[in-house]
């Protein structure tokens, strides 16, 4: 009985370490520089102010963060996790404000998480426009009630 006691509960801490239960206390940090990628360019140096320096989730860290390089502005205003899927990368949206030369549109990005790197991309008019960071994320804490 003690074996299986303690093979349920590893199973259990293996499948919340990388994103956690809800409410499970991960630490997510954006680490790094961002890149913002737009039509056929790709900006490396990005002027990047986060909302949070580290958060338990996405859009703790996320939401309210902005980008700007070149005639390009962004700003993330809000975040919708897809479900999550066991063993696969996370994925959701952010809908995102832009302007660019002095346009401005709300636009939403697809987001993929996947081995610590957020990739998010969306379109502006014909346009591509994302951009990529890395994100730290320790292990979760995994508590039993």
């Amino acid at each position: 009985m003690k074996l299986l006691i303690t093979f349920l509960f590893s199973i259990f801490i293996l499948n919340a370490a990388e994103m956690g239960l809800k409410g499970g206390g991960c630490v997510l940090a954006q680490e790094g520089k961002v890149q913002v990628n737009y039509s056929d360019k790709v900006f490396l140096h990005v002027e990047y102010k986060a909302n949070a320096q580290s958060g338990k989730n996405f859009r703790e860290i996320f939401v309210g963060t902005t980008m700007n390089v070149d005639n390009i502005t962004m700003k993330i205003i809000d975040y919708k996790p897809n479900k999550r899927m066991k063993n696969k990368p996370k994925t959701g949206l952010f809908i995102v404000q832009s302007t660019i030369n002095k346009v401005e549109e709300t636009i939403t990005m697809t987001y993929i998480f996947d081995k610590g790197i957020m990739t998010a991309t969306g379109v502006i008019g014909k346009k591509t426009i994302g951009f990529n960071t890395k994100v730290k994320y320790s292990l979760c804490n995994v508590t039993l009630k």
